[in-house]
């Protein structure tokens, strides 16, 4: 039996599909290709040996630099690591290992992990019109090991980003090869035996079109632009990231001190600080464009002509979506935000949707009467989603000195506090509105983004929350599926809208 999957072992569905053809208290036998302080050092390689390890297999590492291909026989799950796939089909080869995976193969469990998953199938083909320079050792065929004929692309939603023209070029190759690729995500992968199983993510959701690989985003102002998270853990690990909000030119932000602590949460005024729309193009895209998650621009102004130049600076830009931050107040109007009527949010929505090209998200704040008319407002103006809900607005008072704790005076309020009023305004307005919503506001678990997903939410977001634990949004997808798994909830999406009001 063969298992070919994007990044190892990393769902309960792909848990459970390798757990049919492995024995507790067997042993495993993780195969690399690298040198020793590299493989050390590798995150991957931990976690790897943790996915199997979670099935009862005792692990052990595998070098055909150090051991003979012939020692495989002795265990019963053989996984083939990802990494540089010329390298491994080279290493491979000079180690004349295939007939020993083959009989891993026939005998037990034998899985590919990315560059595994890739040199177990027929060709290189397919990979070698994306990165040719990954063939450092000047590998002269493209012919895999074909142990299978099944072709997958891995890291399929990563790749899409990084590479121009990536579907259509995957198209081409499919008519030229007259063959099928089986395009992956992470955590989603291939069974091959007597028939081929797609182990499909049961966390995919798709809001505007746009399809997530699950539905938990980082919220605007809590993430920046990814880079500082993205030396803890991979961010194509998660739905999406929603940047911190941008303006057309660079802002420097309110005057400190503009964050404290609240119970149960956190005030702030930070004011939009950010470096500019041509900035974040230049210099934060590039990056972030090649770390496999969804790219949300969450943008702000001060003008209805703000607005509007800054969206057309995105049309071509490689975001995804486009959000709408409308908590800000219109200086032409004399302060007044652009969310706070019905109105205002239909002539900003109308103004940015004419200029807009990409999928427009408008956020919503809960500063109003009644939030599910400025939804309607907004959907009516051509919003393909709305998000809620934004801050709403509070204030600490130092009893010392006797003023507020904030220079601002007042600021934004979110937190635990704030979810039982964010899960009313999206379930009032999921009575309300066609287009998706994506709740937000004071999600700090999984139970509380089911909650979110009851009430009307099509995916999530995550924000304060990341502030005491980097990795929330992490823990509450794998929390999420696992309440899936517990209660037989077949798709994320099953959810969306299922709370039964008395």
């Amino acid at each position: 039996m063969i298992i070919l999957c994007s990044n190892g072992l990393s769902s309960p569905a792909l848990r459970r599909a390798a757990g049919k053809y492995v024995k507790p208290g067997g042993r495993a036998a993780l195969v690399v290709t690298a040198d020793p302080e590299y493989r050390e050092k590798n995150y991957h390689v931990e976690r790897l040996k943790e996915e199997l390890g979670s099935l009862g297999l005792a692990v052990d590492i595998f070098d055909f630099d150090f051991q003979p291909p012939e020692a495989l026989s002795r265990y019963d799950v053989v996984e083939l690591m990802g990494g540089n796939p010329y390298y491994l089909l080279h290493s491979i080869q000079k180690h004349s290992a295939r007939e020993a995976l083959g009989q891993a193969a026939a005998r037990g469990l034998l899985a590919g992990v990315s560059a595994g998953a890739l040199v177990l199938g027929p060709s290189l083909g397919l990979i070698d019109r994306y990165s040719p320079e990954m063939n450092t050792v000047g590998l002269g065929g493209l012919k895999a090991l074909g142990l299978t004929d099944v072709e997958i692309l891995p890291h399929y939603s990563r790749f899409h980003t990084r590479y121009e023209r990536f579907e259509e070029r995957c198209r081409e190759y499919e008519n030229e090869k007259g063959c099928k690729v089986i395009r992956l995500d992470d955590g989603e992968g291939v069974l091959v035996g007597d028939r081929v199983e797609e182990i499909r993510s049961p966390l995919r959701v798709r809001v505007a079109g746009v399809d997530f690989r699950n539905p938990v985003i980082a919220a605007s102002g809590t993430f920046g632009f990814g880079r500082e998270y993205g030396e803890m853990y991979p961010l194509s690990e998660l739905g999406g990231i929603s940047c911190k909000g941008i303006t057309l030119h660079m802002r420097p932000g309110n005057p400190p001190p503009r964050v404290t602590e609240t119970p149960g949460g956190m005030l702030n005024a930070v004011g939009l600080q950010n470096p500019g729309v041509d900035h974040f193009i230049e210099k934060d895209l590039p990056w972030l464009s090649q770390q496999g998650t969804r790219i949300i621009a969450n943008l702000a102004g001060s003008t209805v002509e703000d607005y509007c130049l800054t969206a057309q600076k995105l049309n071509s830009a490689a975001v995804d979506m486009v959000e709408l931050n409308i908590s800000c107040p219109n200086v032409k109007e004399g302060g007044v935000q652009f969310g706070v009527t019905a109105g205002g949010v239909e002539g900003i929505t109308k103004a940015v949707r004419k200029v807009c090209k990409k999928p427009l998200v408008v956020k919503l704040s809960p500063n109003v009467t009644d939030i599910s008319e400025m939804a309607l407002a907004a959907e009516s103006a051509g919003a393909d989603a709305v998000s809620l809900i934004n801050t709403l607005t509070g204030m600490r008072i130092d009893i010392h000195t006797r003023r507020p704790i904030i220079r601002n005076n007042t600021g934004g309020l979110s937190g635990p506090a704030v979810l039982p009023v964010a899960l009313r305004m999206v379930w009032q307005t999921a009575q309300k509105v066609k287009i998706p919503i994506i709740g937000l506001g004071g999600i700090s678990s999984p139970e509380d983004a089911v909650e979110m997903l009851l009430a009307g939410a099509s995916a999530i977001q995550v924000g304060t929350a990341i502030f005491t634990d980097p990795y929330a949004p992490l823990k509450i997808a794998r929390g999420l599926e696992e309440y899936m798994e517990k209660n037989g909830i077949g798709t994320i999406s099953e959810l969306t809208g299922g709370v039964r009001p008395w």
